[in-house]
């Protein structure tokens, strides 16, 4: 019975042991793939790349103006003008391929 006990004891440990290294080994080559760039694929574009752009560029352009005293900034209740400067995502702008 004290041999079962040991075996039973030596196989658990082993079993648990190996699973861990198994798990340390898995994560840590995923850590050096990315560390070292081997699985980033730069040809991969975001779909709606030309959108993203155009919603950095517009915030960009919004910011230079935010401390401009000198422009109007403000909008009539029934005016609906400032709508046609919103970039569309399914509308292309020009520039956009």
């Amino acid at each position: 019975l004290k041999t079962a006990a040991n075996v039973a004891h030596k196989t658990t440990v082993f079993g648990l042991v190996g699973f861990w290294g198994y798990g340390m080994v898995s994560v840590g080559g995923q850590v050096v793939r990315g560390l070292s760039g081997a699985n980033n694929d730069d040809t991969v574009v975001h779909p709606q790349a030309g959108y993203i752009q155009q919603l950095r560029e517009k915030c960009a352009e919004e910011y230079a103006k935010y401390y401009d005293t000198g422009h109007r900034d403000w909008y009539d209740k029934d005016d609906n003008s400032f709508l046609k400067n919103v970039p569309r995502p399914n509308r292309p702008e020009k520039g956009d391929k």
